[in-house]
């Protein structure tokens, strides 16, 4: 018997592993998940080892476990006894690797994915049961025994190819598709990725060349500045860097205004000055902190308060944003990387991976030929050498690669790095949750003694002041933890609150992660005046 649910478990196995490789081998492809998570995984570098997807992995492992199980019932006492040690050793290293990729979900990915964790605890089911037969091995290799176990395989074969493939079938007809990535460019539409004056910084004969369209007022691109920074010191002789607006003023009201902001900064020639110091102060995008960093950068104030006065740069900020139009950007931070685009926010080891199998294929950076490049003010001067000759990118069927969450192979999907944690238009679109000002917070306690306060804020913020008794979940690991919070409280999310220019991105992201996900609106509040407004309201 227990050899039987161990071959059930392995075929389990190998069902689960199955419907994975046919999600992975085309990720347009709908994907039931039980939860959320699953485009996360699926589309980060993990999901991949030298290439292969882990699926594949997965499906010769089972289908190894159950050779294995099936050839020790049949095997002679002798090689049975070996087989038996030979399957604890196999179970147990798929255990361990198991380990070592639900580490990698809930400590790095920050994102479960149901037919991953259910693979885990088969292949633990499977180790302890090998284990277990190894301690006290039947006596099914006796002859007589043989022929019954035979049988029972033969039940098992048949039921689970009755039972999993009308399963597979209902399986590939739902779930739900991920959203379609922009396309990648081409040689029509590379001049609409780097105009001849952009902003660009690095090596400006690079072959490879490194595209951010941003928002200086969404929370994601702010995490992304440092990394991105780290980037430009890092690979400064060997990629080019280029900076394009693209503000969502639907949902971000004060981007524009940043963005022509640091084109008056270029004016003057501290374009990447202002692009640092704007994202290393996002909490504060109100108009005396605008003229606090110009001066901070060095610029000349009147000159600066000039350009801001006179909308000289809208213009521009328009251009990049139709020209992000135009090449499917939907979201920000949206990089491109030679042919790939990344809409996520990765690690800096995470991007240097890309970047180093980017440079590893030179002939696929996008840099256009060294005397069509346009220099910024802020640019170094071009280093005399010869042109490389750059191949256009290669669209055929099969190779409109793109990177999702760290580098889904070329013909990847991009997905959001869980939902509401980068910034798009279309969260306008969604439920949205209630804006609360510090009256009404002191109303609502009145009400309710008991709201959960949660700061939304990266833990370094958090752990140097915050509302008692809050607890602390970043914004970009709530679509990981969000059935961690109680549907019968009334949930408070909050951040700093230090500008009066502060709209919350962060905590309204927070609420919509959580709206979608059932919970009433009555229960979800976002505290638009933050710790500050806590603070000077004495609550």
């Amino acid at each position: 018997m227990r050899k039987s649910i161990a071959l059930l478990l392995a075929l389990l196995g190998l069902f689960d592993s199955l419907y994975l490789l046919w999600i992975y081998t085309s990720p347009s492809r709908p994907m039931v998940c039980f939860g959320t998570g699953c485009d996360a995984v699926r589309l980060s570098v993990y999901s991949h080892m030298a290439g292969v997807p882990m699926p594949v992995l997965g499906a010769a492992g089972y289908l190894l476990l159950a050779l294995l199980i099936i050839a020790e019932s049949l095997a002679g006492p002798a090689l049975a006894v070996e087989l038996r040690f030979g399957l604890a050793a196999a179970t147990g290293i798929g255990f361990l690797f198991s380990l070592y990729l639900e580490y990698l979900q809930g400590f790095v990915i920050h994102a479960f994915c149901a037919w991953c964790v259910t693979s885990g605890v088969v292949m633990t089911a499977l180790f302890a049961l090998a284990v277990y037969n190894v301690m006290r091995p039947g006596l099914e290799n006796e002859p007589h025994a043989q022929l019954a176990q035979v049988r029972s395989y033969f039940v098992v074969g048949v039921a689970a190819l009755a039972i999993g493939i009308p399963a597979f079938y209902e399986l590939s007809v739902h779930g739900e598709a991920p959203p379609p990535p922009p396309p990648a460019p081409t040689v029509n539409t590379m001049e609409k990725l780097v105009r001849p004056d952009s902003h660009t910084t690095g090596n400006p004969q690079a072959a490879v060349t490194v595209v951010e369209f941003g928002d200086f007022e969404c929370p994601a691109c702010g995490r992304e500045a440092p990394v991105f920074r780290q980037l430009r010191d890092k690979y400064a002789n060997q990629i080019r860097f280029v900076f394009r607006q693209f503000p969502l003023i639907k949902i971000h009201p004060f981007a524009e205004r940043m963005a022509e902001a640091s084109e008056c900064a270029a004016d003057q020639g501290k374009f990447w000055e202002a692009v640092d110091k704007i994202y290393a102060r996002q909490s504060d995008l109100s108009e005396d902190g605008l003229k606090r960093d110009a001066r901070d950068i060095g610029l000349d104030p009147a000159r600066f308060n000039q350009c801001m006065a006179g909308g000289t740069m809208s213009a521009r900020v328009r251009r990049d944003r139709e020209d992000g139009d135009a090449l499917g950007v939907n979201s920000t931070p949206t990089f491109f990387i030679g042919r790939h685009v990344i809409t996520d926010v990765p690690s800096l080891d995470e991007f240097s991976r890309l970047i180093e199998t980017e440079l590893g294929t030179q002939s696929g950076g996008l840099a256009p030929p060294p005397q069509a490049l346009g220099q910024s003010k802020t640019s170094p001067p071009p280093t005399p050498v010869s042109p490389k000759p750059v191949t256009p990118p290669d669209t055929s069927a099969g190779n409109t690669g793109s990177f999702g969450l760290l580098g889904a192979p070329p013909g990847g999907a991009l997905s959001d790095f869980g939902a509401g944690t980068t910034c798009s238009e279309a969260e306008a679109a969604k439920k949205q949750p209630t804006l609360i000002s510090t009256s009404q917070l002191r109303g609502l306690m009145a009400e309710n003694s008991k709201p959960l306060f949660v700061d939304v804020r990266p833990a370094k913020e958090y752990a140097s002041g915050k509302i008692p008794g809050a607890i602390n979940i970043p914004v970009d690991v709530m679509s990981g933890q969000w059935s961690s919070l109680p549907r019968d409280r009334v949930i408070v999310f909050y951040e700093s609150g230090k500008s009066a220019g502060d709209i919350c991105a962060a905590g309204r992201a927070a609420g919509r992660i959580l709206l979608e996900h059932g919970y009433t609106f009555n229960n979800i509040k976002v505290y638009q005046d933050g710790l500050a407004g806590w603070q000077r309201g004495g609550l």
